[in-house]
């Protein structure tokens, strides 16, 4: 059995339906993979990692995914500080030999907060590819505005709905990703 430490925000917890009903149980359900949840509202990129760095984790977890950002932005973290928050994440996980995935930021029903999200899931993209596997779950959720108004409750959390649709959608991908 493969296993997969996953740090992140709201949408790692499964918010507001739970651990049970969040997309990282729903890619346990329907792969070969143990998930570890590690997610807690609210928590931006600098509270991920450090529960990251101060997590003891088991011998046996080899790969890590992390989500976050959005709370970032909402918080009005600049963007360069969110990036080198994943920037500790990369290095931190490379001194501990784990395989990193990093989760882009989802883009949401809310068009004036899209422009900072794009923003950042494109530098992410840009400045990461080369160093750790990203995952991009937007097609799960929708790319045209209409879909991601149906997609989320509030405009930036998912339905139960869409967080099983973002697990049958990543399983197979971070099965193989942790095959490899």
């Amino acid at each position: 059995m493969k296993f997969l430490a996953c740090f992140g925000d709201s949408l790692i917890q499964g918010f507001p339906f739970g651990n049970k009903y969040s997309w990282v149980a729903e890619v346990e359900r329907q792969s070969k993979i143990k998930v570890i949840n590690y997610g807690l509202c609210g928590d931006c990129c600098d509270d991920i990692f450090e529960r990251l760095s101060y997590s003891l984790l088991p011998e046996y977890v080899r790969h890590v995914l992390f989500l976050g950002g959005a709370n970032d932005l909402l918080q009005l973290r600049p963007q360069k500080v969110i990036l080198e928050d994943l920037e500790k994440v990369c290095v931190w996980c490379g001194k501990k030999n784990l395989q990193l995935c990093i989760v882009l930021p989802l883009i949401s029903s809310d068009v004036r907060f899209n422009v900072h999200l794009e923003a950042l899931k494109e530098k992410i993209a840009e400045g990461f590819a080369h160093k750790v596997f990203l995952l991009d779950l937007q097609e799960a959720i929708g790319l045209t505005q209409d879909k991601r108004k149906k997609a989320y409750i509030d405009g930036l959390h998912p339905t139960a709905e869409t967080y099983k649709a973002m697990g049958a959608y990543a399983a197979p991908i971070l099965e193989k990703w942790i095959e490899e």
